[in-house]
């Protein structure tokens, strides 16, 4: 790869950084543009604390990468675009594709029980198949000792990384629940070795890294010399600790690889521009599998695959010790984004989102909100079918449906989304996306885009006006045509849908307001609370900027500012009153101030806005371990409470409570904690792990054996 490489100033903290380019320079105005993401690269880093970020894109014949800050601390090591990040679970579509190399080759049928190429992996209760380990179907478990299985110091070979986990008893029968598992790519990367007859590391090499010049990629070795290596951290409070040494060889085709991010670019390219696999095989890896009952998992064959505001778009994430990493793909766009940071447990896709709207020009997403309780059900339908729709469109040219199933696809929609019973609307609105209810969303959806673009309506105009132009153009269509030419839906939707729409091009412009400096922020509450209220006076569809009122509310906690706080989040009550994430919000930002009763009222609001929302047990443990993560154990410990009191048959709650209680040296809390998990579910995925640490800190357990 050819390159370029110079030094300059990037953030806060005047940091060295490097940059490569490949191919064609970027243009002069998307040049400016990038010039601009550095200052909110170095914004973002010194808010976030992360030491070393490196970032990229390639689209066509241009490729763009930069590193900002420090791949290593203490030697003042610049992160560069040559920096050696460690992979993680970015690793997994890779692993993916040497599989699917293999079918190719007629050495791999994926329909073949494991076994088939492991002959040591112990027959289970019933067959595990390749095609449901590459989906994380295969009812293979994950970490169920979380305290041993994530802390090996030894380096392992695949026999030794296998015997981790092959006693484990399968935790359902396979195809009939999701589990994200990197034990089962373990299990893939064991199924490669026995059908190629070459080591895992040494077929990638060949077959896949070669091939696709991603020279900067290995097997990560503690012993190794490997240029370029990225030193990890952590964050203590607001203090840089050295990441804990980690031996991730046990973790090798699933997460046990270190790359560069123009190394995850050329792959992400190579696998779309046919380089590796076919045009079919490539087709079978973005398909989304699902469940036998019908639901749709996100995931295909090593890749999360879901539309992004009516995008198609295939991406996968990493977490390990060390790092973080994103890579995303927008194939139809030719379009892949790549993000490698050394701080653990930080959220690495605000990078990719703003790097995609710096390449693109369009918004990553189009936040909308809805102020009328009875129009939000409508909004909700057009959002399905905006989503479904478009991507697919984006993705081909081809029909999804026939014209008898698109009918019958507007028919229920009209039937079931729109009923008067609005909690069985709600239900069916939930169920619509997925093969259960006939993917109706995406059947009907598909069939609008297609009418649209027939019309001579440029598709991509929707990335600015969303679903609700979307469907209001669709409507007024429709509503034009001769009758019977295309299918209608309901009238009562099809004029909330219009209003709506009017209302939404009166404020989509509306702008959240530059960011006030942190020693007025204070003070800048009142004149956004004015600001926004007087835009929003009497709309029944205008931007929802709960996101930017929740960062405001964090970064004035975080400072002490706990009165500034309390106001943001008052605000994004008073601007958004049907919002579980405001509601939420207000909760968090109430328990964090010590106000326990106000929190716990502000997040049962949350809860009845939107059960699987903001205040869901998976919304508020992801928010405990991102406090723990900022160094805010004591913070995190009372989120669990709070979920826990909220969600008091979850176990998975006590037990990160547990985790939370021994990292504080409160062993006896821990304990209890563990006991009140496994009384709530004997067989839930951390309960070997509850068992074995209740005998360490000096419980009994004999009575809580499944």
């Amino acid at each position: 790869m050819q390159s370029s490489k110079y030094y300059g100033v990037a953030g806060a903290l005047a940091l060295p950084c490097g940059v490569a380019q490949a191919g064609s320079a970027p243009s002069a105005v998307l040049a400016a543009r990038l010039a601009d993401f550095d200052g909110w690269a170095a914004q973002r880093m010194g808010a976030e604390r992360i030491p070393g970020v490196t970032v990229g894109f390639s689209q066509g014949d241009v490729e763009w990468v930069k590193g900002y800050g420090y791949a290593d601390l203490e030697n003042r090591v610049p992160a560069t675009a040559r920096s050696s990040y460690r992979l993680a679970s970015v690793t997994k579509p890779m692993t993916a594709v040497a599989i699917l190399q293999l079918v190719e080759q007629g050495k791999v049928d994926l329909d073949a029980p494991v076994q088939t190429y492991v002959p040591y992996f112990p027959v289970k209760a019933f067959p595990v198949t390749v095609r449901q380990l590459l989906g994380h179907l295969g009812g293979i478990d994950a970490y169920r000792d979380s305290k041993a299985e994530q802390h090996f110091k030894e380096h392992k070979d695949t026999r030794h990384s296998i015997a981790v986990f092959e006693r484990f008893d399968l935790i359902a029968e396979p195809g009939t629940r999701f589990r994200y598992t990197s034990y089962g790519y373990n299990l893939l990367g064991a199924v490669i070795e026995g059908a190629s007859g070459e080591s895992y590391g040494g077929y990638m090499r060949r077959h896949v890294w070669g091939p696709l010049g991603m020279d900067a990629t290995v097997m990560d070795d503690p012993d190794a010399v490997i240029a370029h290596r990225v030193r990890g951290y952590r964050l203590a409070g607001k203090e840089w600790k050295n990441s804990e040494f980690v031996d991730i060889s046990s973790r090798f085709s699933a997460g046990g690889t270190r790359a560069s991010v123009p190394d995850m670019l050329a792959f992400g390219r190579g696998v779309h521009a046919g380089k590796i696999l076919s045009a079919a095989s490539v087709a079978a890896m973005v398909q989304p599998m699902a469940t036998r009952a019908g639901r749709l998992t996100n995931y295909g064959m090593g890749w999360e695959i879901f539309p992004t505001s009516g995008r198609y778009a295939i991406a996968h994430s990493g977490q390990q010790p060390e790092t973080v990493t994103y890579l995303y793909s927008f194939p139809s766009r030719k379009l892949t984004i790549a993000v490698a940071a050394n701080l653990e447990r930080v959220n690495p896709e605000a990078f990719v989102q703003r790097l995609f709207e710096v390449v693109t020009g369009e918004p990553w997403q189009l936040n909308t909100y809805i102020a009328d309780a009875g129009e939000q059900r409508a909004y909700q339908v057009a959002q399905g079918l905006f989503e479904e729709g478009r991507a697919h469109a984006e993705r081909t040219n081809e029909p999804y449906a026939d014209a008898a199933a698109t009918r019958e696809a507007f028919l229920q929609i009209n039937r079931q989304a729109l009923a008067p019973d609005a909690k069985a609307a709600r239900a069916y609105i939930e169920a619509a996306r997925h093969p259960a209810s006939g993917r109706v969303f995406l059947a009907a959806g598909a069939s609008m885009a297609a009418a649209l673009r027939q019309s001579g309506i440029d598709l991509d105009t929707y990335s600015r006006g969303g679903a609700l132009a979307f469907a209001r153009d669709y409507v007024l269509l429709s509503q034009g045509a001769a009758a019977g030419t295309l299918p209608r839906f309901d009238p009562a939707f099809e004029q909330a849908v219009v209003t709506l729409a009017a209302s939404w091009d009166r404020t989509a412009t509306i702008a959240w307001p530059a960011a006030p400096a942190p020693a007025s922020a204070s003070a800048s509450i009142p004149a956004l609370d004015s600001q926004l209220r007087t835009a929003f006076r009497g709309q029944r569809a205008y931007p929802d900027f709960v996101p930017e009122l929740q960062e405001l509310a964090q970064a004035s906690a975080a400072r002490g500012e706990a009165e500034s706080a309390l106001a943001a989040s008052s605000l994004a009550v008073a601007l958004y009153p049907l919002s579980d994430r405001a509601h939420a919000l207000q909760g968090l930002t109430l328990l964090r101030a010590g106000k326990w009763e106000p929190a716990l009222a502000a997040l049962r609001l949350a809860q009845a806005r939107d059960p699987l929302g903001a205040a869901s047990p998976t919304a508020l443990n992801l928010e405990a371990y991102r406090l723990k993560g900022s160094g805010a154990v004591a913070q995190g410990i009372a989120v669990l409470q709070a979920a826990a009191s909220l969600h008091s048959r979850d176990a998975n709650l006590q037990d990160s409570l547990a985790e939370f209680y021994v990292e504080q040296g409160l062993h006896a809390q821990a304990v209890a904690a563990y006991r009140q998990a496994l009384q709530l579910d004997p067989r839930y995925p951390g309960a070997v792990g509850a068992r074995a640490a209740i005998i360490r800190f000096g419980g009994e357990t004999k009575a809580l054996a499944p």
